[in-house]
């Protein structure tokens, strides 16, 4: 807050000598934030407008756990908008102490009958805790309220769909092997960082950050990942070729580096990596759909169903990347590195890859 009333007075305003603390300003946000929520709770209740609940467990840096709540509902005869209603530290994490905490959240700004009337759905993860069938989160609730809606969040079920990908097709297993291995490699050496970084600027690319695919994170972040190895292909094929040609190191270390080139130039993966970045950009583009505050039911079947359709016409269309490596292909070169074929790869099929689970199961993420 200090550095804000700094930049206030470099624009000329009169900020005063009071007040001026962080402990000061954040009692006074609090105390805003207080009134707006009981001006909220007031405005719904009063208009018995039908809410929605949405919770997610996260954890703090230092490392309690909390419930994060929002709610879903209309303000001011205005459309039903998302907004962040509070965080609840947790004393446990069983089902029993999340509905607890929960309801407790709730009654101190909505009483039971109006709960009883216009708490209409609720919304969570597909963990146990939250939807398990004897005694999950939901059921709890559903007991007290029986016309309650229970949701299982939809971006959370296109990864659980994703994953189910992942078990079943041929191939995307050495794939996310060979991206752990990049990530290991970059993530944990500052050297290596800073060699790469080196070819980088030799080649006149801007250096993007490689992570994990088809992790725990979001399928964006997968995307974001194998876009980055698509853009600096030159770069880490330089990199790889002078650290397996680098003398100082070690014959293992060397070794090391040379099966990664192996895997990288092979016009296997090349195929896989183009492959997946069709797959993935789409996927990448729904899940940030998804994730919109604004997002409803009736658009996230639609979005989904199209996203089913363009995955079965990329079966016999290819998209813009795979394009590219099938020209790379017949060229024996991609990105001005020489191609060349490695029996121990395999590669994915874009039939089983692209249509086989998401036609096949589409009530999985719908």
């Amino acid at each position: 807050m200090p550095i804000d009333l700094n930049v206030q007075k470099l624009n000329g305003l009169n900020v005063g000598r009071v007040l001026h603390s962080n402990k000061t300003c954040g009692e006074i946000i609090d105390h805003i934030a207080h009134e707006l929520k009981k001006k909220m709770a007031k405005d719904i209740t009063e208009n018995q407008r039908k809410l929605c609940v949405l919770v997610d467990e996260s954890t703090t840096i230092s490392g309690k756990t909390v419930l994060v709540v929002c709610l879903r509902s209309a303000l001011a005869d205005a459309e039903p908008e998302t907004f962040f209603w509070e965080l609840i530290e947790l004393d446990g994490t069983t089902a029993d102490d999340i509905t607890k905490a929960l309801m407790e959240c709730l009654g101190r700004d909505f009483n039971e009958d109006f709960l009883g009337q216009c708490f209409v759905s609720f919304a969570c993860d597909g963990a146990s805790v939250m939807l398990g069938k004897r005694t999950g989160v939901a059921t709890q609730l559903c007991s007290k309220f029986p016309s309650l809606f229970v949701w299982h969040c939809s971006n959370h079920r296109l990864e659980l769909a994703v994953g189910d990908v992942v078990k079943e097709v041929s191939g995307l297993n050495h794939f996310q092997i060979f991206f752990d291995k990049l990530y290991s490699l970059f993530h944990a050496s500052p050297k290596n960082q800073r060699q790469l970084a080196h070819c980088a600027q030799a080649v006149g690319q801007r250096l993007l950050v490689i992570g994990r695919v088809l992790s725990i994170r979001w399928v964006a972040s997968s995307e974001r990942s194998v876009r980055a190895v698509w853009e600096n292909y030159r770069v880490l094929h330089d990199h790889f070729t002078n650290a397996a040609n680098d003398t100082s190191r070690d014959s293992r270390d060397r070794a090391k580096y040379k099966g990664l080139d192996d895997v990288l130039t092979s016009a296997t993966f090349v195929s896989n990596l183009g492959l997946m970045y069709d797959a993935l950009t789409e996927l990448s583009d729904l899940s940030r759909q998804l994730q919109k505050r604004e997002m409803t039911l009736p658009t996230a079947d639609r979005l989904l169903t199209r996203e089913i359709r363009v995955f079965e016409s990329m079966v016999t269309m290819p998209g813009p990347h795979m394009t590219t490596v099938h020209t790379a292909l017949a060229e024996k070169s991609f990105k001005g590195v020489a191609l060349r074929e490695n029996g121990r790869l395999v590669q994915i099929h874009a039939a089983q890859e692209k249509s086989h689970y998401m036609a096949g199961r589409p009530g999985t993420i719908s």
